[in-house]
């Protein structure tokens, strides 16, 4: 069995230490060079999920765990999308805020005071309780890797726009060019 190994292979050429170096311009949008979107799926404040015609790329806002994702498109395996329902955690604070509220008046020895009170926390109840109402329900958008990794994050808009997304990424990775070769190594004849 004849295995084939080349030092000259694993070694970075002098072109790409150059563009790690800094001499060559590096895109502003994070692209490779050559890379192109194909499509864009906003997500909530500034993060969003970008299609290109070799990955899906994430990239995370403030409030997202993930800063910056990106999986190739034939690593991608399924695509998960999933309504998230509204946070339920404020209306239960606003009803025992109600509930506390009317405590807060009945214990307060000076009336003034005890309404006062009543009336803030009563206040404050009631804007948690109207966030409940106010507050659409989300989109979950979810890419699994055949790796085992997920990239996800919440999308604005309605569930029609994460599906086109889908079918986009879904299109492009079905227009991939096939590997002609599964592994990276060649089995040649030993003798």
């Amino acid at each position: 069995m004849a295995v084939e190994t080349s030092s000259d292979q694993d070694r970075p050429s002098q072109s790409s230490l150059r563009n790690q170096s800094g001499d060559a311009p590096i895109s502003k949008n994070g692209l490779l060079p050559g890379e192109r979107i194909v499509s864009e799926l906003k997500s909530t404040n500034d993060s969003g999920f970008q299609l290109s015609h070799s990955r899906v790329i994430f990239r995370g806002g403030a409030d997202s765990n993930a800063v910056y994702a990106s999986a190739q498109l034939k690593d991608v395996s399924s695509v998960n999308i999933s309504r998230r329902p509204r946070a339920r955690r404020s209306a239960a604070w606003g009803v025992v805020g109600l509930f506390a509220a009317i405590g807060v008046w009945q214990v307060t020895p000076n009336t003034t005071v005890g309404v006062a009170a009543a009336l803030l926390v009563a206040l404050i109840s009631l804007v948690l309780m109207g966030d409940y109402w106010i507050r659409p329900a989300g989109v979950h958008f979810e890419l699994h890797t055949t790796g085992g990794g997920i990239i996800g994050g919440e999308v604005d808009g309605k569930v029609a726009t994460a599906m086109e997304f889908a079918r986009e990424v879904e299109n492009t990775r079905r227009k991939l060019v096939p590997n002609r070769v599964s592994s990276p190594y060649r089995n040649y004849a030993s003798g």
